[in-house]
């Protein structure tokens, strides 16, 4: 198992993180990292001449930092969120990782941190803590050192994903302009090293990814989730013998599902049910798979294609149903790669590409619902790829539950002898984490010891 991977930059030396100290070429910022990538640093000469160097997090959100003067630039995806803090004495910290920052703050400031009664995904600036805020999409933070004091200067710049169009207009062409768009990123993907995976449900979003991935990387390993409360192998099975794969099928019982929660809500910055209850079963697949794997999923289709619509209806505005599913999501989390990285593999979400976003979003509402279905213009051009069957097949969208999250929220009531104890759960292990980061941030509590001391602060309250 990898260690959790975390960047931090702060204003000033803290002595709980020196074992985690990285040496930047003549900037007064003090980082600190622990297993994060090291081709995520680049440095660079700006136009002036002077040497900066520029941090890439999960290649979308930049963090450039010359002398005294620190920029961050926040996508429009903004996948991996960044966590920060500042007062009026100098006192500046920066993370990637929620937990870390607001140790590396309290180091600092000796303030006091918890966590929100309400925490979950919030679509302002504010944290699931209190004192630490999240930077939000399409922003520009600055922090400029200055002796003692840090000036700061916050601007928005432009929202690549706030505008839809009506620009692909007939239903087979926008399907394969999507399609097009999706190879171009997977071949983007696929330069990183490594073995090579794809999950796969038998629908049309995990399998058009699948058969492109196929076409480009032959030797890729097909993986399909079940639990004890359901599966879809058969639909899985399916398509894979389509594709002349053996389709490998992984089964996670309940106990390594909640041995997954940890690391999900770490990664996720927050403890919202839905969103774990998404995440919880593919972290708990990467805890399983030997290290070293980018897995590709079909994750996300269903936000920019139909506003979550399923085969039991579609949406009276879908324009406006996936403006409010793509808005919602750039501040869940949910699609950033950090629970994988932990378990020693990563996430590619190829439908998250931004050349992927633009045509779905530049695709007329009308073609979207061809043949009066959901996706009807990818599932039109999917035809094409895969057999009709899986192309057409109905699927419930992910976010409306596949069972997990109602099966699970029973387990864990039967565990805590509680009921409706899951979300009560999920916030508790975010208190137990960041209580263990503040004290020994660079000593994190094995999966088991936060879930065990969890469970038993639940239990307890009884």
């Amino acid at each position: 198992m990898s260690a959790q991977p975390w960047l931090l930059l702060t204003s000033r030396r803290l002595e709980h993180f020196e074992g985690a100290r990285l040496p930047l070429t003549a900037s007064a910022f003090h980082t600190y990292a622990s297993a994060w990538p090291v081709p995520s640093f680049e440095d660079r000469i700006d136009a002036l001449g002077r040497p900066f160097t520029r941090m890439s997090v999960d290649g979308d959100n930049l963090i450039d930092v010359q002398s005294h003067q620190l920029t961050v630039m926040t996508s429009s995806r903004n996948i991996t969120p960044l966590y920060w803090s500042a007062d009026h004495d100098g006192n500046f910290v920066l993370s990637t990782d929620l937990l870390i920052a607001a140790s590396a703050w309290v180091s600092l400031t000796d303030c006091q941190v918890g966590v929100r009664t309400d925490a979950g995904v919030r679509l302002d600036d504010r944290s699931s803590l209190h004192g630490i805020d999240r930077l939000p999409h399409s922003s520009r933070l600055q922090v400029i050192l200055e002796g003692r004091q840090t000036r700061i200067e916050r601007s928005a710049t432009q929202d690549s994903l706030a505008l839809q169009s009506a620009r692909h207009q007939d239903a087979l062409l926008a399907g394969q302009a999507q399609i097009a768009a999706l190879q171009q990123g997977i071949a983007g993907h696929l330069q990183r090293p490594g073995k090579v995976a794809a999950l796969v449900s038998g629908g049309v979003d995990s399998g058009l990814v699948a058969a492109l991935l196929a076409a480009q990387c032959p030797n890729f390993e097909a993986f399909s989730i079940g639990t004890p409360w359901g599966n879809e192998f058969d639909d899985a099975q399916q398509l894979a013998d389509a594709l002349d794969r053996p389709l490998n099928r992984v089964e996670l019982d309940p106990q390594s599902i909640l041995l997954a929660l940890p690391q999900t809500i770490r990664a996720f910055g927050h403890p919202q049910a839905l969103a774990v209850e998404i995440g919880v079963a593919i972290t708990a697949f990467c805890r399983q798979l030997e290290p070293g794997r980018l897995i590709f999923t079909g994750y996300g289709s269903d936000l920019i294609n139909s506003g979550l619509a399923t085969g039991d209806g579609l949406a009276e505005d879908i324009r406006s149903s996936i403006a409010i599913e793509v808005n919602k999501t750039r501040y869940s989390s949910e699609l950033t790669s950090l629970a994988a990285q932990s378990c020693g593999s990563a996430l590619a979400h190829p439908y998250w590409d931004l050349p992927v976003l633009r045509a779905a979003l530049d695709t007329c509402p009308s073609v979207k619902t061809t043949r009066g279905r959901e996706k009807g213009h990818l599932r039109l051009a999917a035809e094409q790829w895969l057999p009709a069957e899986a192309a057409w097949r109905k699927k419930t969208a992910i976010h409306h539950g596949n069972g997990l999250g109602t099966a699970l929220a029973q387990f864990i009531d039967a565990t805590t002898g509680q009921a409706a104890s899951a979300a009560a759960l999920y916030r508790q292990i975010l208190v137990t984490q960041l209580d263990q980061a503040i004290h020994a941030p660079l000593a994190p509590l094995s999966v088991e010891e936060v879930l065990d001391r969890s469970l038993q602060s639940i239990t307890h309250r009884r």
